[in-house]
């Protein structure tokens, strides 16, 4: 596969996933357990077949190194779902998962005592920023027209969907550190991680499970028709399964794509790919979009290439000077 085509699938299909997740969350917010246990279970039965064989390919990282990893892995998933059942609308839980950069740069500075450039730490305070705009200014949003007691209820919620991404913007930075551990010590196997992660997270799903059943009654309950056409199979379902398709081949397409190009196209690629999910997000759903939501989704993005020293990779290019990578492999 060319660096092209893993350019092209992972915008593609990420962006695609965005929009089908958003779908399910307007037509059923309490479904996302069904959604979250759906994905893992696909991924993992495809790599059941052909990633483990059915067991019969042996493991180049012993399960006691994927632990942590798993653990946190099913925390940060469920709960980055189950905030979108909390009133935080998708373009806000873009922008805030965009806010990784800060969550690392924190806790690899407590936890392993990295020091960074006088940049990053501007960065990473241009990406607060906007995080903190972005959040204020949806947190009011449509409680004009609702009651006292709705409008209470609704703020209510809505914070604990915030406080739920805070959370798994912290845990998913620390989950990072796990892997990056885990990788140090074993080696990279991400097909092999990829798999093992979400297999072995499934029994998790146990403590959820009547929540899933209704769900998945809910689902069998929706019409039997798509864009106008009737289809055998409720049209719920099938929006379902069109999230695992394209949540594993963005999965897959990233993973490829850090083996083909070098971690500041990575970082663009995936940036540019949360950027334009906002701007479909916004049109296709017509989601409120003030103007203090656009300065601080600028400032988030542009802080997030600023940290990965975008602009000066950009700007070497551009001026035709080597990157220290591209020298290496002219010698």
């Amino acid at each position: 596969m060319s660096a092209v085509e893993a350019i092209v699938g992972t915008l593609g299909s990420c962006m695609g996933c965005m929009i089908v997740v958003e779908n399910i969350a307007k037509k059923e917010p309490s479904s996302m357990n069904l959604m979250t246990f759906a994905t893992f279970f696909f991924i993992a039965s495809q790599g059941l077949i052909f990633t483990s064989r059915f067991f019969t390919q042996p493991n180049k990282i012993p399960l006691r190194g994927y632990r942590a990893v798993i653990f946190w892995f099913f925390i940060v998933n469920v709960i980055n779902n189950q905030a979108l059942n909390y009133h935080v609308p998708v373009p806000l839980h873009i922008i805030f998962r965009s806010g990784s950069l800060l969550a690392s740069l924190v806790l690899t500075k407590l936890l392993q005592g990295k020091n960074y450039s006088y940049r990053k730490y501007v960065s990473v305070i241009a990406i607060t920023l906007g995080i903190v705009i972005c959040t204020l200014a949806t947190s009011h949003q449509g409680d004009s027209e609702m009651s006292y007691e709705e409008a209470s209820k609704h703020f209510y919620e809505w914070c604990i969907g915030i406080s739920m991404l805070t959370f798994a913007l912290l845990a998913s930075a620390y989950m990072a550190i796990c892997q990056e551990r885990m990788y140090a010590q074993y080696g990279k196997h991400p097909t092999e991680a990829m798999f093992v992660t979400h297999f072995a997270a499934l029994p998790f799903f146990a403590l959820m499970g009547s929540d899933i059943l209704r769900s998945a009654e809910r689902f069998s309950q929706s019409p039997h028709e798509l864009f106008g056409i009737s289809v055998p199979i409720p049209n719920m379902w099938l929006n379902l399964l069109a999230n695992c398709v394209l949540q594993y081949y963005c999965i897959k397409f990233v993973y490829q794509l850090t083996s083909e190009v070098e971690s500041l196209t990575v970082t663009l690629v995936v940036t540019l790919r949360k950027f334009l999910s906002l701007i479909v997000s916004i049109w296709w759903f017509q989601n409120p979009f003030t103007f203090q939501h656009w300065v601080g989704a600028t400032l988030v993005f542009a802080g997030t290439l600023a940290f990965a020293d975008i602009w000066d990779g950009l700007w070497k290019r551009l001026s035709g000077q080597k990157t220290i990578k591209e020298t290496k492999k002219t010698k």
